[in-house]
């Protein structure tokens, strides 16, 4: 009887330590949602912001960044990071980044809380400034399909007074789906279709575009993670559009996909509501081992407050390498070529626009 006592006394004490190390895995996560941006103690109204994927601007928007990462530490703990890093330059150069590092705790199986700090950094011609902020949130996550994950959270970042910034809150409602990075046959998937065959994945863009408005001034250069998007279209600068964010790529044969993208971006701001949305299709064609060739079009669709709706068109061509990343996780580099039409609607002239961007997959099934 004793030695009964004993056993179950041993597995009791090593049951917590087992569950904690399955509460978290190694993830990578794509999050956005709806943002609520308020000066605190200026009486102003408040900034409401709908993105897909997170359209974060450092101090300036510190609204949630579009990329996380979760790294298991100890029991039921993990940490967690989210960034969304850029850098314009049109005549001056401007560096934003919004950098969040927070614990990660599990309440149970699907319930977890979290608390940490964040980051805020701008640096424009040459005179930099940095906001810290502590945040906190509560969310549920789940198994979706395959290897993805989702969760849903509710947060808030509290900003503290820089010199020139002011303190400001945001307050967060949050959709994430994420992959875990370690390997399986999930990676040899990934590894085939950097072979040659394509399989369905969900990706993310990043990476660098300059921005040319045909017979206009100054070219746009942009250094940015994740892409822009429609993002500054909705911030009030049309010309500055890209090919949509998200993508996810569809096997049409060994040789042939088809990749359909979207972004959705939604700022209101004293009365005024600006909407942006991009969707893009096209068709990839696998040429040899990891080479690929692109082709076909852009369709956004812009609505301000007492503005006509309006859309507007571009061609996209595309040539790049795709290759195997890490655990299940797949890469690629292209360079990217749109061509915007003029739209008397939006009142942009021709815009060429061009990208070299590096996109991460993950895989569907």
């Amino acid at each position: 009887m004793r030695k009964l006592f004993v056993v179950l006394a041993l597995a009791a004490s090593v049951a917590p330590s087992a569950q904690g190390q399955q509460a978290w895995q190694k993830e990578i996560g794509i999050q956005g949602g709806f943002t609520r941006l308020v000066a605190a103690g200026s009486g102003g109204g408040p900034i409401d912001i709908v993105s897909l994927p997170g359209f974060s601007l450092g101090p300036l928007l510190p609204s949630a960044p579009g990329v996380y990462a979760v790294i298991p530490w100890k029991d039921k703990i993990a940490v967690e990071f989210d960034v969304a890093a850029s850098q314009l330059t049109a005549g001056s150069g401007a560096t934003l980044v919004t950098l969040g590092v927070r614990g990660d705790y599990a309440l149970s199986h699907r319930f977890y809380a979290a608390a940490g700090g964040a980051l805020g950094y701008i640096n424009n011609s040459g005179t930099g400034e940095t906001q810290l902020a502590i945040q906190a949130a509560v969310g549920y996550r789940r198994h979706l399909t395959g290897p993805l994950n989702g969760r849903l959270e509710v947060g808030a970042r509290l900003w503290g007074k820089s010199e020139n910034i002011g303190p400001q809150n945001t307050y967060s409602v949050l959709f994430g789906v994420s992959t875990p990075t370690r390997r399986g046959s999930a990676a040899r998937g990934t590894q085939r279709a950097a072979a040659g065959a394509w399989t369905k994945q969900l990706g993310l863009a990043g990476g660098y575009a300059t921005v040319h408005e045909v017979g206009g001034g100054n070219d746009i250069a942009l250094l940015m993670f994740p892409s822009f998007g429609g993002g500054f279209a909705a911030a009030g600068s049309p010309a500055i559009s890209l090919p949509a964010t998200i993508f996810a790529v569809f096997p049409m044969g060994n040789k042939i996909a088809l990749e359909p993208g979207v972004d959705i971006h939604r700022i209101q701001s004293s009365g005024t509501t600006t909407f942006v949305g991009t969707v893009s299709a096209r068709l990839n064609y696998a040429v040899h081992g990891g080479w690929y060739g692109a082709a076909g079009g852009t369709l956004q669709y812009l609505k301000g407050t007492g503005a006509n709706a309006a859309t507007r068109t571009a061609l996209n061509v595309a040539w790049g390498y795709r290759f195997a990343l890490t655990g299940p996780l797949g890469g690629r580099v292209e360079m990217n070529y749109s061509l915007w039409g003029r739209n008397t609607d939006v009142g942009t002239a021709p815009i060429n626009t061009f990208g070299l961007l590096f996109g991460v997959l993950v895989p569907l099934r």
